[in-house]
């Protein structure tokens, strides 16, 4: 940008960190940005600081030993399970690229959302709880006999 507020600038840099949900299909949206960027004008165009490639998501239904595993596991302690995505949370996407099924899983159940905030904490009890569980969880995955996901 300018120095100054009321000078037009000699170029702009703009940064988008894009998190592409796993549903979008990758090509097109960078064929998007370029068909707008084109549209523009020839002076903007796209430089990519990181560009991954797109990593299937872990199947969770029964055909994946391991996510009955789990699921099952939680349910037998009563864990209520909320699956989602959380683009760019975990470093799963890096186990799925070599074909490995990943999941993140957290039972901090309530706990204000204070991840990497100043007075981070966690409840006594729910830290307790947490290593019971995951004791479980892991016990479980750990003894899945079909291990083809």
């Amino acid at each position: 940008g300018g120095v100054q507020a009321n000078v037009i600038p000699q170029e702009v840099i703009l940064t988008f960190d894009c998190r592409i949900a796993p549903d979008v299909d990758v090509v097109e949206f960078e064929e998007r940005l370029n068909k707008w960027c084109k549209e523009v004008g020839e002076d903007v165009w796209i430089e990519y600081q990181q560009k991954d490639a797109h990593v299937p998501v872990t199947k969770l239904d029964e055909s994946n030993p391991y996510w009955v595993a789990f699921k099952t596991a939680c349910e037998n302690m009563n864990v209520q399970l909320q699956p989602q995505i959380l683009a760019g949370i975990t470093d799963n996407r890096f186990i799925r690229a070599l074909g490995i099924p990943a999941l993140g899983f957290s039972p901090m159940v309530n706990t204000p959302l204070l991840l990497h905030d100043h007075n981070e904490y966690l409840n006594k009890d729910v830290f307790l709880r947490a290593i019971e569980i995951y004791r479980n969880v892991i016990t479980a995955i750990a003894n899945v006999k079909n291990k083809t996901a």
